[in-house]
C-alpha cells in the first residue's frame, strides 16, 4: 500500500512550528510498502485496454521465482513501400494503479536518457523501456525490441495517457513488432525477467552474415580473453578534450611524457578525432569533414600512422593498447566522393532527415555490398600499423537516412561489418560511441542519466562507458567518483601538466609492472531511486556490488551545501550463513560503523556544493571469538573491488585464522579484526 507524510519542525521549544514545505518547497513524502502477494497471471490486471490486434503469449519464467510473470506481445507492421517505411501504432491502454513511472527514452537520435512521472503517463520521446510502480508495490516493466526484421519499435503515449507501441518497418515484407512485459516485486527483478527472453530472441535472430562471422571467429583463446580483461581494466588517456582539435605527434608524445613524469603509467591510449585524412568544402564547419584515405593526414602526421604508433611505444613502452577513432561512416560528413576510398569501393549517397543534429542534405558512404570489405581492409591497415583497438563514433548516423530503402541497406550491414572486423583484428576491443551515454549537458545530469541507463544496460553484453573527463577542474572528484562506482572503464583527457595526482591515485591501483589499473566492481553501478526525477531530488545514490560487498556513491546534485541522513537499508539485509553483521566505511573520512542489520543503519553525511561520498558495506565473518572484515585496498574509491577471492581457515594446531586473498592489483590491504558485537534489538522509540 501507499501512504504519505510530511515533516513539521521547530528550532527550539519556544520557536513556532514550521512545515517543511514552507521552508524549502518539499512535497509530501511517499512510502510504498513492498508487495506481499504473487503477481497475477492475467495481463489485464496491469494494462487496462490492450488492442485486440496484439497477440499476447505468456512466457515461462527462466528462473524458478514464483514472483515473476512475463508476457510476449506482438503485432503486425506493414512492409515498406520503396522509400516510405511501414508504420503501425497499437494501444496497450493505461497502467492500472500507477503512482510513479520511469522511462528510458531516445533522448535524441544519439543518446538515451531517463524520464519520470507520477500517476499520468505522458512522454514526448519514444521509450525503449518503461517501468511503472503500482500502489500495491508491484513493478510493471515493458521493453520494446528493435533491430530485428528491420524494425524500430518504441513506446510512446497519447494525450489520454495510454501506452502505445510505435513500430517502423524498413523491410520489404510485413513483420511483427515485439514487446516484453514483466511484473515482479522489485523494479530490477522485473527488468531482469523481461530481458531474459529479449536476449534469447535477439540471439536467435542474428543476421546470417554476423552469425557466420562469429562461427568463423571461433572461441576466444585464454590469451585473448586475458587481453580483453586487461583492456577493460586498464587506466586510459584520451586525446579529445586535453589536446584539442589539432592533433600532432608532438602533442601526443608531450602528453604521455607529462603523465610519465608524474608517475602515471597508462594501460591504454585513445587517439581521438583529428588524425584521419579528410576533405572539407570551403565555408563548412568541421562537422562536415569527409574521410578520404586510410592513412593519417599528411599535414600533421607526415610519417604516417605506423610511425606515430612506433614513437608512442618507444616513449611509453608500458602502454598495452593504442586505440584510434573513426566515424561509423568514416567521419562526421561521411566519405569524400573524390577521395581515394571512393575510388576503391562501391558508394551510396543518401538524404539525411531534417530537424536533427547535422540533419538535412546528402551524405556519401560505402554501399552495403562493400561494407564488409571496407572494414576488413581498414582494420587490417590499422592492425599492421600497430593499433590494438578502435573507437567507433557517430553510430546514431546509421538511423539518419530519410528513406526506408537507405536504412534497410546500411544499418545491419554496417553493424555486422565493423563488429566482425573488430573481433577479427582486435579481439573485440572496441568502443561504440554515440550509441548509449547522454551528452554532457551538465555535470550532475550526465551522471544522473548514466546511472538510470545502467538499469537496462547491465543486461546487455556490453560494458557501459560513462565517458572521459578531466581530473583538474572543480567537478573532477564528482566525475571520478561516478566512474569508480560505474563498473565500467575510466578514461581521462587532461591537458598536459594539469593532473590531479591524488585523484588519479584514488581511482587506480598499480599492476606489478607499474601500469595503472581501474578497480571495476563485479556488478555495474546503477541508481537506487529509479522513480525519482532529476528535478525532484537534491541527491543521487548509485549502487554497485562486488560479490558480497556493496559500494554506494551519494551525490549532492545541488550547488549549495547540504546534510543528508543516508539510510543504508538499500543494502539487502539478509546475511549469509557465516556472516555476523556488516561494517560500513566512508571513503573520504575513513569513518567506520558496525551494524548487525543493514536495514537499521543510518549515517549522517555533510556535502559541499556538487560534492559526493562513497560508503562501502563489508560483510563481517565470524570465527569463534573473532570477527573479520576485509576492506580491500585502502585509499581507493572502489578499493573493495581489488579483492577477487577470499578464503579463510582455522589452523587446528594453533586455532589461528588464516586468510588467503586474491588481489587484482598492489596496494595497502585493509583488514579489520574485531571482537564479536553483542547484538541488541532496536529501541522502537
Amino acid at each position: 500500500g501507499l501512504f504519505k507524510f510530511t515533516v513539521k519542525l521547530r528550532v527550539s521549544k519556544d520557536a513556532p512550528w514550521l512545515w517543511i514545505k514552507d521552508i524549502d518547497g518539499s512535497e509530501d513524502g511517499e512510502v510504498v510498502l513492498p508487495a506481499t502477494h504473487t503477481p497475477s497471471t492475467n495481463l489485464s490486471s496491469y494494462l487496462d485496454d490492450i488492442s485486440r490486434d496484439i497477440v499476447v503469449t505468456p512466457r515461462q519464467a527462466v528462473t524458478s521465482a514464483a514472483t515473476q510473470t512475463v508476457w510476449e506481445l506482438k503485432a503486425s507492421t506493414p512492409a515498406a513501400q520503396g522509400q516510405t517505411c511501414g508504420r503501425a501504432f497499437y494501444s496497450l491502454g493505461k497502467a492500472i494503479d500507477c503512482i510513479r513511472w520511469l522511462g528510458i527514452v531516445r533522448h535524441n537520435d544519439a543518446w538515451f536518457g531517463p524520464r519520470h512521472g507520477r500517476d499520468i503517463f505522458l512522454l514526448n520521446e519514444g521509450a525503449v523501456m518503461l517501468s511503472f510502480l503500482r500502489r500495491d508495490g508491484l513493478h510493471v516493466v515493458i521493453i520494446a525490441i528493435s533491430g530485428i526484421d528491420n524494425l524500430l519499435t518504441t513506446l510512446v503515449s497519447n494525450e489520454n495517457g495510454q501506452i502505445l507501441i510505435s513500430s517502423r518497418n524498413d523491410g520489404p515484407e510485413s513483420a511483427h513488432a515485439r514487446v516484453l512485459v514483466a511484473v515482479d516485486k522489485t523494479c530490477e527483478e522485473a527488468i531482469a525477467a523481461a530481458m531474459r527472453p529479449v536476449r534469447e530472441f535477439v540471439r536467435g535472430h542474428r543476421s546470417s552474415t554476423f552469425a557466420m562471422g562469429l562461427r568463423n571467429a571461433g572461441s576466444a583463446s585464454v590469451g585473448e580473453t586475458t587481453r580483453l580483461q586487461a583492456w577493460y581494466d586498464g587506466f586510459a588517456y584520451c586525446t579529445w578534450n586535453g589536446l584539442g582539435q589539432y592533433l600532432s605527434p608532438s602533442k601526443i608524445l608531450d602528453a604521455l611524457t607529462s603523465l610519465d613524469k608524474k608517475g602515471v603509467k597508462l594501460t591504454t591510449l585513445i587517439i581521438d578525432d583529428n588524425w584521419q585524412s579528410v576533405q572539407l568544402e570551403p565555408g563548412k564547419s568541421d562537422f562536415y569533414r569527409q574521410w578520404s584515405d586510410f592513412e593519417a593526414n599528411k599535414e600533421h602526421f607526415p610519417g604516417g600512422l605506423k610511425s606515430l604508433i612506433t614513437a608512442i611505444r618507444s616513449v611509453s613502452p608500458y602502454i598495452q593498447f593504442i586505440a584510434v577513432w573513426h566515424g561509423i561512416f568514416g567521419h562526421w560528413g561521411g566519405i569524400a566522393p573524390s577521395g581515394k576510398i571512393a575510388k576503391v569501393y562501391a558508394m551510396r549517397t543518401f538524404k539525411r532527415r531534417e530537424g536533427i543534429f547535422l540533419g538535412g542534405g546528402d551524405m556519401t558512404t560505402v554501399d552495403r555490398s562493400d561494407t564488409e570489405r571496407l572494414f576488413d581492409d581498414f582494420y587490417r591497415f590499422l592492425s599492421d600499423a600497430g593499433v590494438d583497438a578502435v573507437k567507433v563514433d557517430t553510430q546514431s548516423f546509421l538511423d539518419y537516412a530519410d528513406h526506408a530503402d537507405d536504412r534497410l541497406a546500411l544499418i545491419t550491414a554496417y553493424q555486422d561489418a565493423w563488429r566482425l572486423a573488430s573481433l577479427k583484428y582486435f579481439g573485440g576491443r572496441a568502443i561504440a560511441c554515440m550509441a548509449q551515454i547522454p551528452q554532457t549537458i551538465s555535470h550532475s545530469w550526465h551522471i544522473f542519466c548514466n546511472a538510470h541507463n545502467a538499469l537496462l544496460m547491465q543486461h546487455f553484453d556490453v560494458l557501459p562507458d560513462w565517458d572521459m573527463f578531466q581530473t583538474s577542474h572543480q567537478y573532477s572528484r564528482f566525475h571520478a567518483t561516478a566512474r569508480c562506482v560505474s563498473g565500467g572503464p575510466i578514461y581521462i583527457t587532461d591537458t598536459p601538466g594539469e593532473h590531479d595526482l591524488d585523484l588519479i591515485e584514488q581511482m587506480t591501483a598499480k599492476a606489478p609492472d607499474g601500469r595503472l589499473l581501474v578497480l571495476r566492481t563485479e556488478k555495474l553501478g546503477r541508481t537506487v531511486g529509479m522513480y525519482t526525477g532529476h528535478s525532484e531530488t537534491q541527491f543521487l545514490q548509485v549502487r554497485a556490488e562486488h560479490y558480497r560487498v556493496v559500494i554506494t556513491a551519494v551525490f549532492n546534485l545541488d550547488n549549495v551545501p547540504r546534510t543528508k541522513l543516508v539510510s543504508l537499508s538499500y543494502c539487502e539485509p539478509s546475511l549469509a550463513g557465516d556472516e555476523a553483521g556488516y561494517l560500513f566505511r566512508v571513503h573520504s573520512s575513513g569513518k567506520l560503523l558496525r551494524h548487525a542489520d543493514g536495514s537499521l543503519a543510518i549515517m549522517e553525511l555533510h556535502f559541499g556544493p556538487h560534492d559526493c561520498h562513497i560508503i562501502t558495506r563489508y560483510p563481517v565473518r565470524r570465527f569463534q571469538q573473532t570477527d573479520v572484515a576485509v576492506l580491500g585496498l585502502l585509499g581507493k574509491m572502489a578499493g573493495a573491488a581489488a579483492v577477487m577471492a577470499t578464503t579463510y581457515k582455522v589452523l587446528p594446531e594453533t586455532s589461528e585464522i588464516q586468510a588467503d586473498l586474491e588481489l587484482k592489483a598492489l596496494g595497502n590491504l585493509g583488514e579489520k579484526w574485531i571482537r564479536p558485537l553483542k547484538l541488541q534489538k532496536a529501541d522502537p522509540n
